[in-house]
């Protein structure tokens, strides 16, 4: 993605701290010895009250010690992790593994559901949101140590995090992908794998992500439709957030100057930069493209050819809008983070080193997932660096051939839709690296069910039901956050409540999303309390 690579260059000293590694721990003692894959086993079997979900003779080199991970002070209940391959007949050298982290469900049930988590990037590690979004283990950025998550996906569903495509994480091998098409197959060969090994065949499947994952997504899930096997591929839902559709241009330039709209004074911009903008906007032909081809119902096809963008996709400099709004915003606001645009000083210590893209790490000790007992714990490759975001690429020669030329993912997702009558796309409003006008555009640039686009603009309220906020390590919103809508089995929500990365700035919007995609709840305007609430907190749910 253009703007992120752009972020990094701001300063040879954020690069430089963001590839700092062996260094010595954050004051915590630890035993790698004790990590153990027979320790693992040991504990997995005798948790759940002695009953455990997925632990037999496959599985058990994969288990991981709950109890003994390291800094996580509570136990992370039953969880196994590990490299598999994507194809079982290859060796050595060539071998192309994924690497995953699987939480069973919390409360055991006759569901037979599972659902995949796949971070963008391209090649962002899918374990590093688990630790900051929606895992079991919640370690914030400037939070001192991990907590208990409430919010939680596999307090719903049986949950795996997969770090792909190969160059990912920990996951290894030589890089081969040339398009989403070559990333599907990867995660295709994987899943057989998987299914087998922990014995889910016929599982219902819901395949979720964000970011760079709105290609990655729809082109896995599009692969499992082609597989026509609904014992490895039952796929029934996908949902993304803020997600990258279509040409990074039309994502990331043409919904600017809304952005700057929308938050008024919270952007220190003087009127010769937001000028500057709307000049860019006009002069490259967003705004007129906005405003013709953003309406309610749409009022055609949007051509193939956009403006800002050169023959194959790539953006022409003198259109970059976003650019201009950085360069002058972190004047002003050093730490401004076009994920967050309401983020401002100090930077936050990050355990897992992406501090907003800074890459700022002040702590003596190597990355979270850098620590050799970290790895011993959750059975990661000893020798491999892990990064939350690649620092080489993970498709040939850096080009994903999806995305530039494109035509992104708008041929694909349509037959999703159709097929599952459930796919749900969210953008925070608070995003600057991607905006929901793009991907509204997108939208409004597809026809499902033998209709084009969204008929009806998204103004209905959206509701997150009250719930307790005993835990201030946790806390999360409440009542009518966004606004959401649906039609022919697409429902689209935004929320001004968080920026790019929703499991973790609005962790409740994100868990009431499960439970739609799940259809545990009807849909973004009930009302009904968190299917995990019980009792009192029911109560007190239905009673706001």
């Amino acid at each position: 993605m253009k703007k992120l690579a752009l972020s990094l260059a701001w300063t040879t000293a954020v690069s430089a701290i963001f590839n700092q590694q062996g260094q010595q721990s954050l004051h915590w003692d630890y035993d790698s010895e004790s990590n153990s894959f027979v320790a693992a086993s040991a504990h997995v079997a005798q948790s759940r009250n002695g009953k455990h979900a997925f632990l037999n003779d496959k599985t058990s080199r994969f288990a991981v010690n709950g109890t003994n991970i390291p800094n996580v002070a509570f136990d992370a209940s039953e969880s196994y992790a590990g490299l598999l391959p994507i194809n079982s007949s290859t060796s050595g050298n060539e071998t192309q593994e994924l690497y995953f982290w699987f939480f069973p469900k919390e409360t055991p049930s006759d569901d037979k559901e599972i659902v995949i988590w796949l971070t963008g990037g391209p090649g962002c590690s899918s374990i590093g949101e688990l630790l900051q979004e929606n895992g079991p283990i919640s370690w914030k950025p400037g939070t001192y140590a991990p907590v208990r998550n409430p919010w939680s996906w596999h307090r719903l569903a049986n949950v795996v995090w997969v770090d792909q495509p190969v160059g990912t994480g920990f996951s290894q091998g030589p890089v081969t992908a040339t398009d989403e098409r070559d990333v599907a197959r990867q995660f295709i060969g994987f899943w057989k794998q998987f299914v087998d090994t922990f014995d889910v065949q016929g599982y219902k499947v819901y395949v979720a992500g964000s970011s760079y994952s709105g290609l990655f997504t729809p082109y896995v899930s599009n692969a499992m439709l082609d597989a026509k096997d609904t014992e490895y591929y039952n796929l029934k839902g996908m949902m993304v957030f803020d997600p990258s559709l279509s040409q990074s241009v039309l994502g990331q330039d043409f919904g600017v100057s809304r952005v700057l709209d929308y938050w008024g004074p919270a952007f220190n911009l003087n009127e010769t930069t937001r000028k500057a903008v709307k000049e860019i906007e006009d002069r490259c032909g967003y705004t007129e493209y906005i405003d013709k081809y953003l309406t309610f119902p749409p009022s055609g096809f949007q051509p193939v050819k956009i403006p800002g963008a050169f023959r194959y996709g790539d953006y022409v400099p003198e259109c970059d809008s976003l650019a201009t709004v950085m360069a002058a915003e972190r004047d002003a606001n050093p730490c401004f983070s076009i994920f967050n645009v309401l983020r401002t000083c100090p930077l936050p210590f990050d355990p897992i080193g992406f501090s907003e893209n800074f890459g700022y790490y002040p702590a003596q000790a190597p990355l979270y997932f850098n620590r050799s007992d970290v790895k011993a714990a959750i059975n990661a490759p000893p020798g491999r660096e892990w990064r939350f975001c690649s620092k080489e690429p993970v498709f040939v020669d850096g080009i994903d051939k999806s995305q530039n030329p494109g035509p992104g993912s708008l041929p694909v997702i349509p037959r999703i839709i159709e097929n599952t009558g459930n796919v749900i796309i969210g953008h925070g409003l608070r995003d600057l690296i991607l905006q929901s006008t793009g991907t509204m555009l997108a939208i409004q640039n597809m026809t499902w069910g033998g209709t084009h686009g969204f008929q009806i603009r998204p103004e209905t309220a959206l509701h997150i039901p009250y719930h307790s906020n005993a835990d201030l390590g946790t806390l999360a919103g409440a009542g009518e956050l966004g606004v959401w809508h649906s039609e022919r089995g697409l429902t689209y929500f935004e929320t001004p409540m968080s920026g790019h990365f929703i499991g973790r700035d609005a962790p409740s919007i994100s868990f009431r999303a499960l439970e739609v995609l799940l259809g545990k709840v009807d849909n973004f305007g009930s009302k009904t309390p968190f299917t995990t609430d019980t009792g009192d907190l029911r109560m007190l749910s239905e009673e706001l």
